[in-house]
């Protein structure tokens, strides 16, 4: 007589799963809720939505700047993902399939620039850009994501356990270049690293803010995060405005997870089963 399986562990963990998801819910749901409340509305905040979201929508839509923040954000958000998914990946395939002298040493450096907060350097940073001639550009707001320590180390994690050697050697012998490997064979292996990637640099460089805020003095060239803040003198700190502004400013975003998640899931496994 066979016994019959405990389904309570499994059980509990879908409702630990649940609560889990449910807190992550949350937080978004009273944004989009607060969007349609006033500003004095905020602060009695019951759950349900109220009636002010067409003024609230009609206060963002009528601040002309909008749709030039949007922009903005769009183009730092869109030279972060190209050309620092490249970067960080011709980086990853460069510490993990060749040797050279100064790698370990090079490695370690990026490991070392992963555990130092990135506050401490945005002194440096800012004076260094200044010094270019950077400063009140959009370039200072690119330029952190196009060498991330992070995206060099997960695509040379990546390389190393996804791209056989073997591979490289076969294309070599058919006399294919570094550059034509790189291009057509191991770019189409890492694909779903690229994917993960790409999707924490777009939310990463869309909700900066603490970069462009000391490198943008002229009102033009400010992304939407730093855009929304001008609520507080253009509208008298219209709280409800300001909402209505985060919501849309993050509707892109979540739109390109949800289109997207499955290639998120596909690269952060990619690695968790070898065979």
């Amino acid at each position: 007589m066979t016994s019959k399986p405990n389904r309570l562990p499994k059980t509990v963990g879908y409702l630990l799963l649940l609560a889990l998801a449910l807190l992550t819910i949350i937080p978004f749901y009273s944004m989009f809720v607060m969007a349609t409340y006033n500003s004095y509305e905020i602060f009695e905040f019951n759950g349900l939505p109220s009636t002010f979201a067409l003024e609230n929508l009609r206060s963002v839509l009528d601040m002309k700047e909008m749709g030039r923040f949007f922009l903005n954000s769009i183009v730092v958000s869109a030279a972060s993902v190209f050309i620092g998914g490249l970067v960080t990946a011709a980086c990853g395939y460069g510490l993990a399939k060749f040797e050279f002298k100064g790698r370990g040493f090079l490695f370690a450096t990026i490991l070392f620039t992963m555990m130092v907060p990135t506050q401490l350097g945005l002194v440096a940073y800012v004076w260094e850009m200044k010094i270019f001639g950077l400063s009140n550009t959009l370039i200072p707001a690119i330029l952190p994501f196009l060498s991330m320590g992070f995206g060099a180390f997960w695509m040379t994690q990546f390389i190393r356990d996804a791209v056989p050697n073997e591979l490289m050697e076969s294309a070599r012998i058919d006399a294919a270049g570094e550059f034509r490997i790189f291009a057509s064979i191991i770019m189409p292996v890492i694909t779903p690293a690229v994917y993960t990637l790409s999707l924490l640099l777009l939310i990463w460089s869309w909700n900066s803010f603490l970069v462009p805020l000391l490198t943008l003095n002229d009102t033009k060239l400010y992304t939407l995060p730093l855009g929304i803040t001008m609520f507080n003198s253009m509208y008298a700190s219209d709280n409800g405005a300001k909402i209505m502004a985060l919501s849309l400013a993050t509707l892109p975003v979540l739109l390109v997870y949800v289109l997207f998640a499955n290639k998120l899931m596909d690269g952060l496994t990619a690695g968790a089963v070898k065979g």
